[in-house]
């Protein structure tokens, strides 16, 4: 995912760290069918937030990914069907690799 410098994201809510001026950020839509939990996995420690109706759902576990995956961060949360913004702000670089996974 190609990010943009942080001034230029016109975010949906504030984020809980939205970075610097010189950080990245960008935002991804994306449509739920099922109600479960969710795994975002991002390669870099960027903050995320997820965006629903114009507020964040909480998230319900974090923790690191598997050694030698290129994931560096994950983040659970429980999501009913509908569609959501990914917030992603504080990256160090303009670039990002992210998968979102429903967990069994």
């Amino acid at each position: 995912m190609t990010l943009l410098q942080t001034p230029q994201v016109k975010y949906p809510l504030r984020p809980e760290k939205p970075g610097g001026s010189v950080s990245y950020g960008g935002l991804i839509g994306i449509a739920i069918e099922e109600a479960a939990t969710y795994r975002v996995g991002l390669s870099s420690g960027a903050w995320i937030d997820v965006v629903r109706d114009g507020t964040t759902v909480t998230s319900v576990k974090h923790g690191h990914g598997p050694d030698c995956t290129g994931i560096r961060k994950m983040v659970d949360f429980p999501l009913e069907p509908g569609h959501y913004t990914l917030q992603i702000a504080a990256n160090g670089a303009p670039r990002i690799s992210m998968i979102l996974a429903r967990l069994p």
